[in-house]
């Protein structure tokens, strides 16, 4: 590839998947920019890169700087850098590092130890966690106390500074957060590979294992909540005489006219009052299940009478504990056995902290962003009535850096927002390169019409096969159609979808990775799933009978089963 710059998706399409708006790239892109990318790499010895982007959106998706992911991953010791992590390189740089050696006592690794330690004792892979948590509660006091003053009695200035405010706050979070989510991506694929190493585990089902059932993880702990409040209304004949026949949007009017559901309705509005951050959507401009109740509402209807969670965590904590058992058996045989069991034990301890960590990092960067959310959306009712916008939504189509110079000069903004909404809608309909050189046209090609496909190819993020109909999901309220048996595809998940998912027989995703939210969640609910699925949402019907088949990696249109399903559509 020689020395020209090349820009590379495949790490930053797990955690935006679809097109960014540019108000959402500036929070969080300028935050892993500054607090992040420029301090990490002056830390771990690479001045000279600190000054270079690391982040740009081209074409409406984030793209990462294929020159600094090279330059790092040449000074990890080679062990850490397994064929997972190389995947997020562009192929000719994959080459190029796969014949690399690096050990953990060259002195190269050795300073960069040093360096760490002495500079950030936080980002040490062995207290990490311990700041992700003390960083956790730290945010949930920053919106706890921005919530105590609604942004309508701020002045303009104030909801200005307010801003600043929060961004400092978050960055102090994401300078945490953000090494604990490399180590997840470090801890995973070492602690399968010593699976298969030392304890015999070659198609890696027993690796697989060890990360279900775990507790900690805040969206499945929402989850069964939500299964809570759902069978708290399959009980009542009221309650369910109301979620048959009521829209989900006239539900809590409904509620709060009726004695007999008060009690129902305090807990769900004390549910939204803890958990009402969460996005319908991976960015800013989606609504919040505290903007959006009926999208709870929606959920608990769908979960009555299902006890799915609470009787899937239990069977994945069993099946966790006989992995880690097997692999014990395993790896603890002969005269170095107890030695290799030990560090083994270390290192898939970490692996798990980092594992719940990268999963909860969302959640708490959700309580962020919601106040974020409610700042901007205050400046955007106020510019509508002064006539700057036509929409206060519209405010998501400008930097922080262009809504400061418009409060402060009273600028215009109508034009730059017609001219992002346009490029917006285009970067929607397009399909973005995976990699690109700098100032090449990021996308491929426009697509032509709507093409039906009868085999759909992807990666394995979860093994099994099912059979059932298509469920296209294209927007978070689609979600809300889902029946037991269906089988999802989508472009990516948010969190924020996960109470539907354990009705799934499977799970098909155009993007994402290993530790992407949907790959975790269909792990956690032993869903079939395929991930890199391309051209799934648009190759296939909402309706059609198909088959999702991991040992082939594909999913495909079938006519009936010929062969007995279990109850959620998943091939006995």
């Amino acid at each position: 590839m020689g020395n020209r710059l090349y820009w590379t998706r495949a790490l930053s399409q797990e955690f935006w998947a679809g097109v960014v708006t540019p108000l959402m790239f500036s929070i969080a892109g300028g935050l892993i920019e500054e607090r992040m990318a420029g301090k990490g790499l002056r830390i771990l010895g690479m001045p000279s890169l600190a000054d270079e982007r690391f982040l740009r959106c081209i074409g409406g998706r984030v793209y990462l700087n294929s020159r600094i992911l090279e330059e790092i991953v040449k000074r990890i010791p080679t062990v850490l850098v397994r064929p997972e992590v190389l995947r997020f390189l562009p192929e000719a740089i994959r080459q190029d590092c796969s014949g690399l050696h690096v050990s953990f006592s060259s002195p190269q690794s050795l300073r960069i130890l040093f360096r760490i330690v002495a500079t950030e004792k936080h980002w040490a892979p062995w207290s990490n966690y311990k700041a992700f948590e003390k960083a956790a509660r730290h945010v949930e006091e920053a919106g706890r106390e921005f919530a105590r003053v609604p942004v309508e009695g701020l002045s303009e200035d104030d909801l200005l500074e307010r801003s600043r405010t929060l961004y400092r706050r978050m960055g102090d979070f994401l300078e945490v957060v953000i090494w604990g989510m490399v180590f997840a991506y470090v801890t995973r694929p070492l602690t399968d590979h010593l699976a298969r190493k030392w304890g015999g585990d070659a198609q890696g089902r027993l690796a697989a294992s060890l990360r279900v059932g775990l507790n900690g993880i805040r969206t499945f702990e929402i989850n069964r909540e939500i299964e809570q409040l759902a069978d708290e209304a399959a009980r009542s004949p009221r309650l369910n005489e109301l979620f048959d026949s009521a829209d989900p949007a006239t539900v809590l009017a409904a509620l709060r006219r009726e004695g007999e559901a008060e009690d129902f309705r305090a807990r769900f509005e004390a549910f939204v009052d803890r958990y009402g951050h969460r996005f319908l959507g991976r960015d800013i401009c989606h609504p919040t299940w505290r903007e959006c109740p009926e999208s709870v509402f929606g959920m608990i209807r769908i979960n009555r009478g299902r006890d799915l969670c609470r009787r899937n965590f239990e069977l994945q904590k069993r099946k966790r504990e006989e992995a880690e058992k097997g692999l014990k058996g395993r790896i603890g045989r002969g005269a170095f056995g107890p030695f290799k069991w030990a560090l083994f034990s270390l290192l898939l301890s970490y692996d798990r902290k980092y594992f719940v960590l990268r999963e909860n990092m969302r959640y708490f960067a959700d309580i962020c962003l919601e106040q974020f959310r409610r700042i901007y959306l205050e400046l955007g009712r106020r510019w509508q009535r002064e006539g700057r916008l036509e929409q206060a939504e519209e405010i998501v189509f400008l930097r922080r850096d262009e809504i400061e110079r418009a409060g402060r000069a009273r600028g215009d903004v109508a034009r730059i927002v017609v001219r992002r909404k346009r490029e917006y809608d285009q970067a929607s309909r397009l399909r973005p390169a995976e990699v690109i050189r700098e100032g090449e046209d990021p996308f491929e090609a426009v697509p032509g019409p709507r093409e039906e496909r009868a085999v759909v190819r992807g990666e394995v993020a979860s093994p099994g096969r099912a059979r059932g109909p298509a469920r296209i999901i294209r927007e978070p309220m689609d979600l809300l159609g889902v029946r037991k048996g269906d089988i999802l595809v989508a472009r990516c998940t948010d969190p924020s979808w996960a109470p539907a998912l354990p009705l799934a027989a499977g799970l098909v995703l155009e993007v994402g990775g290993l530790l992407s939210h949907g790959s975790i969640v269909a792990r956690e609910y032993g869903i079939p799933a395929l991930i890199q699925a391309e051209g799934a949402v648009e190759g296939l019907c909402d309706g059609d009978q198909v088959e999702l088949d991991t040992d082939r990696k594909c999913v495909r249109r079938v006519s009936m089963p010929p062969y007995p399903l279990d109850n959620r559509g998943q091939i006995e």
